[in-house]
């Protein structure tokens, strides 16, 4: 069978009728909307710990400091070739404090 595409005019006899990815009824573009997609409560409190962590280290950075992560959740804080090693989010908070980042 041959097709002929009419380009700019109403379909005819030959233009083949084919639907759309994701129309009803076809075969392309599925979703499954009975997956577990959703968010769960320690996804959600790692992400708000995580905007925490970036929203203090650009207040250092506002402030001169480099803040640089460890891969265990440590920080260093470095400015002018003097550096403060911070265990965990805690005590960058103690630290941000004292050095006047935050209130």
């Amino acid at each position: 069978m041959t097709t002929h595409i009419n380009y700019g005019q109403a379909p005819g006899l030959n233009t083949p009728n084919e639907k759309a990815p994701g129309a009803y009824g076809s075969k392309g573009l599925h979703i499954n909307t009975n997956s577990a997609d959703f968010a769960t409560k320690q996804a959600i409190h790692q992400a708000q710990a995580e905007k925490s962590a970036t929203t203090l280290i650009a207040k250092f950075a506002l402030a001169g400091h480099a803040v640089h992560r460890g891969q265990t959740g440590d920080f260093i804080v470095s400015r002018w070739g003097q550096t403060r090693y911070c265990k965990n989010f805690a005590e960058l908070q103690a630290f941000a404090t004292k050095l006047g980042v935050t209130q």
